[in-house]
């Protein structure tokens, strides 16, 4: 494969927004728990962690986020993340 090859890939293109995402000054937390639950089941597809305790609400949240999108594709999920940050970088802009 060559450079431009794997440049037009979407591993590529997931793995740059990865990057661009961390220069945002600021993400809601409704948008932070979509990007989470992305780049989890794109990484590591369906959630098989232990459902954390209902005292830990950070954790809760961000469980529920990732076990909501059980079955969905790697493919999907990077499409989604990518999606998002782009539209988080156009509001951005808008501003």
């Amino acid at each position: 494969m060559s450079v431009s090859d794997e440049k037009d890939t979407l591993q590529y293109k997931f793995d740059k927004y990865i990057s661009k995402v961390k220069k945002l000054d600021y993400i809601s937390d409704n948008d932070k728990l979509y990007l989470y639950a992305n780049y989890k089941q794109a990484l590591f597809g369906n959630n098989n962690n232990e459902k954390p305790s209902l005292l830990d609400r950070v954790s809760m949240e961000k469980w529920k986020a990732w076990n909501n999108l059980k079955d969905i594709s790697t493919e999907t999920a990077m499409k989604n993340y990518i999606s998002k940050v782009k539209e988080l970088y156009k509001n951005v802009n808008k501003n």
